[in-house]
């Protein structure tokens, strides 16, 4: 028989050392998690402070509000995992057909209708809350952090950032160049409509009333951001009620003694029911309101929402273009540009659609 080597305690041990630390290393690898791993994830600061980590190449995410949903669809649609709500036959003309196919998931953290199950089948890689930002809204997005198991970021929803918002986006999307662009037009946008309203005199300042609702008798005060462009075209809310939702519902008699230059009406908060283009002929026909001033010199116009809401419901990018219509709409000595030309340029830049005439007849009816 032959042999035996015995082999030193110590350098069994040692095997055994070197096993344990090989192994551990090949479970730390293999974490495809949020674990701070450089080979598969990143760690960004969103727009409110937040230290979150998310996957290196993000390819597909979930907004929770329309505003980041029509961000995200300007910058590069097949990176939206699903949509907020469902299309009207208008809204899918001018849109992408893979934006149609999208599922509906509703909305999350402000105003929940969507599952929380749902979003998880989806899988997207990140979800976007874009909106008000503060302490609130970020103790309620932490929490449905943890809830979830997905990173959520948090974006400016405000107007007036709209410049930052993309830039961020782009970051995260990898759609730089485009992002940059698109920032920079709102910018732009908005500067220049600054610009003009600082021409118009205080006592100048046409009073504006946003007719929301079936009846047009809900609508929305000044601080609300569903209302916010009429401030930004140089009109002055009429609304000086303090809602607790920012959404009022006043009498025929508060809007007599408001006596708005110009109505502003919805066109869509049936969103495809019978009442859908009703609110602006229920307003022009109401003999209680005959003599409203608005109504009297035919100032009552229809918000153009196709493919998205130019005026506030729901509130996205579009409002930027929102703010030319509308101060074409109050001065047009002062807003004196070709608003349709102003329509063709944005909806190519920003929806990848080139609007023809009877496109422009179709979504601006009722709106000039």
């Amino acid at each position: 028989m032959p042999n035996k080597q015995i082999i030193p305690v110590s350098i069994i041990l040692s095997i055994m050392l070197i096993g344990i630390i090989l192994a551990g290393c090949s479970i730390a690898n293999n974490k495809n998690t949020i674990s701070g791993n450089k080979d598969v994830n990143r760690t960004i600061t969103d727009m409110a402070g937040r230290e979150v980590v998310i996957k290196k190449e993000v390819t597909k995410l979930f907004s929770t509000t329309p505003i980041g949903t029509v961000l995200v669809y300007t910058l590069n649609p097949d990176k939206l995992a699903a949509k907020n709500f469902n299309l009207s036959e208008l809204e899918k003309k001018y849109t992408v057909k893979g934006y149609h196919d999208l599922p509906v998931l509703g909305t999350y953290i402000m105003g929940d209708t969507a599952n929380e199950e749902e979003i998880i089948r989806v899988n997207p890689d990140v979800v976007l809350y874009t909106g008000i930002i503060n302490e609130h809204w970020k103790m309620e997005t932490e929490k449905a952090q943890e809830r979830l198991g997905i990173p959520i970021i948090m974006v400016d929803g405000s107007l007036e950032n709209s410049q930052n918002a993309y830039a961020f986006l782009g970051e995260l999307l990898n759609e730089k160049q485009r992002a940059k662009d698109l920032g920079e037009y709102c910018e732009n946008a908005l500067k220049e409509a600054k610009t003009r309203v600082s021409k118009i005199p205080k006592d100048k300042k046409k009073k504006v009333y946003y007719a929301a609702g079936t009846d047009g008798l809900r609508t929305y005060s000044a601080d609300n951001i569903h209302s916010e462009i009429i401030n930004l075209a140089g009109g002055v809310n009429v609304v000086d009620i303090k809602a607790a939702n920012g959404s009022p519902q006043v009498s025929i008699e508060q809007l007599l003694n408001w006596n708005p230059d110009i109505i502003i009406a919805n066109k869509q908060e049936a969103r495809g029911g019978e009442n859908e283009k009703a609110v602006r002929d229920r307003i022009l026909t109401n003999n209680r309101i005959v003599n409203l001033k608005a109504v009297k010199e035919k100032h009552v116009y229809e918000v153009p929402c196709a493919p998205f809401n130019w005026f506030g419901q729901p509130p996205s990018v579009a409002r930027i273009l929102g703010v030319k219509w509308l101060g074409n709409r109050l001065y047009p000595e002062e807003f004196n540009f070709d608003i349709k030309e102003e329509a063709k340029e944005f909806y190519k830049k920003f929806y990848f659609f080139t609007l023809t005439d009877n496109n422009l007849a179709e979504i601006m009816s009722n709106a000039l």
